[in-house]
């Protein structure tokens, strides 16, 4: 017999004998504990097991490459934009940081691409919660700013 036969053989034994003394200890609930904590130890054991390779990448946009392998777009490539799309996220999600983070850098940017005037009704209009932990400004608003912005 060799070893991984062996292993798996007194790693059998063992968890049998945590299911019998789980169901001895306890009965029914006793022997569901004992599974619960023979399934994590598995699962540990199991994870041990695999080598350490680096996870592959989880999102699509991350396996977009050229045709000689090279990527296509690295985050290191637009860091200010990456932060920009960050921003308008978070800014949906909390009224502060559109005030204190979007709402300054879209005006800037309004300014800067002379387009000031065609975006300071939206900004101007835009919702101003008493609750400024709350929601942040809805996606419609985002939206017509940003296609203002970008208008040529």
């Amino acid at each position: 017999m060799n070893r991984a036969r062996l292993g798996l053989a007194a790693a059998a034994v063992g968890i049998a004998a945590a299911l019998g003394a789980g169901y001895a200890a306890d009965g029914p609930a006793g022997l569901i504990d004992a599974a619960a904590v023979a399934a994590a130890g598995v699962l540990v054991v199991a994870r041990g097991t695999v080598r350490g390779e680096k996870p592959g990448p989880v999102r699509a946009k991350d396996l977009l490459r050229y045709r000689d392998g090279t990527p296509a777009v690295s985050a290191a490539d637009f860091p200010a934009y990456r932060k920009i799309a960050s921003d308008l996220e978070w800014a949906q999600l909390s009224q502060r940081h559109y005030e204190h983070a979007m709402r300054p850098l879209l005006t800037r940017l309004a300014v800067t691409l002379g387009r000031a005037e065609a975006v300071a009704a939206d900004l101007a209009g835009a919702e101003r919660l008493a609750d400024i932990d709350g929601p942040g400004v809805d996606l419609a608003t985002l939206n017509r700013i940003t296609a203002r912005l970008e208008e040529p």
